[in-house]
């Protein structure tokens, strides 16, 4: 049994140009391997269409699922703390640029010399009379501060899957994410691929029946080591 001609004209494009971020994965999941051969057999079957989108497709939920922030692997407590973290340290910094007048406001500038973002302050009196003429918004780089700090307490408030975070959670967060995936696109989790992959990537020995017990490992992601 042969790798799917799809799967080899992936992985000869990718040799090709090592340096995009699938080549990494695409090493380890594309080998010639009864598992993984018998993988890909698996995926090829429930393709849509004669392109090989659905290989790049795959390859692109591994790499994901395998990569997720650092943040994602952190028990509700450190959650928690760098959450409150980020916070504080955002608000004590827009204030002190604030009382001590240090605060600045970013603009946005489209022109042939200056492009980009800069700071209005920077600018000389000819150049700021120019920017208010063409009544160029200005935000306030505490306000930007504020603002990235409340959307990085809303992403680690609500992005991590629930679940404990033991010695296994990569490989265990990779799982959940790439069954409910499967579920998506095929309706079915395909334990035995994700078995594979996983074992592929993070050099695990998984069997099909670890990933087909959803209240003992995946759901609750509970660590079967």
């Amino acid at each position: 049994m042969r790798l799917p001609k799809d799967v080899v004209t992936v992985r000869k494009c990718l040799e090709l140009d090592r340096s995009d971020d699938l080549y990494e994965i695409a090493n380890k999941l594309i080998g010639n391997s009864p598992e993984l051969i018998g993988m890909w057999r698996s995926l090829e079957r429930r393709k849509i269409g004669d392109l090989e989108h659905w290989v790049w497709s795959f390859l692109g939920a591994a790499v994901d699922a395998s990569n997720l922030p650092p943040f994602h692997y952190k028990s509700l407590k450190a959650r928690r703390e760098l959450s409150d973290r980020i916070a504080t340290l955002a608000k004590n910094l827009s204030s002190e640029l604030e009382q001590n007048e240090l605060d600045g406001h970013l603009i946005y500038s489209d022109g042939k010399i200056f492009n980009g973002f800069f700071l209005y302050e920077d600018f000389g009196e000819s150049n700021q009379a120019r920017i208010d003429a063409d009544q160029c918004k200005k935000l306030p780089v505490s306000t930007v501060i504020q603002r990235i700090s409340d959307r990085a307490v809303e992403k680690i408030e609500n992005e991590p899957m629930p679940g404990k975070v033991g010695a296994n959670v990569r490989a265990i967060r990779f799982v959940r994410i790439v069954a409910e995936r499967n579920k998506r696109m095929y309706g079915d989790p395909l334990n035995a691929v994700i078995a594979t992959a996983v074992n592929a990537i993070f050099e695990k020995s998984y069997e099909e029946s670890d990933i087909a017990q959803p209240l003992a490992f995946a759901m609750c992601g509970s660590d079967p080591s």
